[in-house]
């Protein structure tokens, strides 16, 4: 999952409410409120170690910018690679959810309730190309507020099958 936050995502994602966007982010804070992630706010580039058509090309970029109601949009792009993702937080239950869409059709949704350096995406994918659905996990890394990894694996036959694996700086 490259795409997002490659999350993701896949992630990438930190500031309490009330700090200053100018400040530096503790990893800690990841994930934590409502603006959990709003220091992904911009424009990232990164590189695959295992590029793949669900989990994108070698290098790629992608943007996040504020969408309606406080959520952040992500879209990834590359040469023959493009996504496009919400990532959205529901205080009630301190969910963050995220819903990708591939240009092929394909998408997946993917949510997590960690906070700090290291969190797990959970979710299901749809893989237009096949026709199946299948479990899709994200695990993303935040050494610190510039740089992010993450690792996206797929569920086949009961193993858990890396299709992408980015390393992901803020630009």
């Amino acid at each position: 999952m490259s795409k997002f936050f490659t999350v993701l995502a896949l992630t990438v994602l930190g500031l309490a409410p009330g700090i200053a966007l100018s400040q530096p982010m503790s990893v800690s804070m990841v994930g934590v409120g409502a603006h959990g992630y709003d220091f992904m706010i911009g424009s990232w580039s990164c590189t695959n170690s295992v590029p793949s058509r669900l989990g994108g090309p070698s290098t790629s970029s992608f943007t996040i910018s504020r969408s309606a109601n406080g959520a952040l949009f992500v879209h990834s792009t590359a040469e023959n690679y493009d996504t496009a993702s919400y990532v959205v937080y529901a205080p009630k239950t301190k969910t963050w959810w995220s819903p990708t869409s591939y240009a092929d059709g394909s998408y997946n949704f993917e949510s997590t309730r960690q906070t700090g350096a290291k969190t797990v995406w959970t979710g299901t994918l749809f893989d237009a190309s096949s026709g199946k659905t299948t479990s899709i996990r994200d695990t993303f890394e935040f050494p610190n507020a510039t740089t992010q990894t993450d690792l996206t694996q797929v569920e086949t036959a009961g193993t858990w099958k890396t299709v992408a694996n980015s390393t992901c700086k803020k630009t």
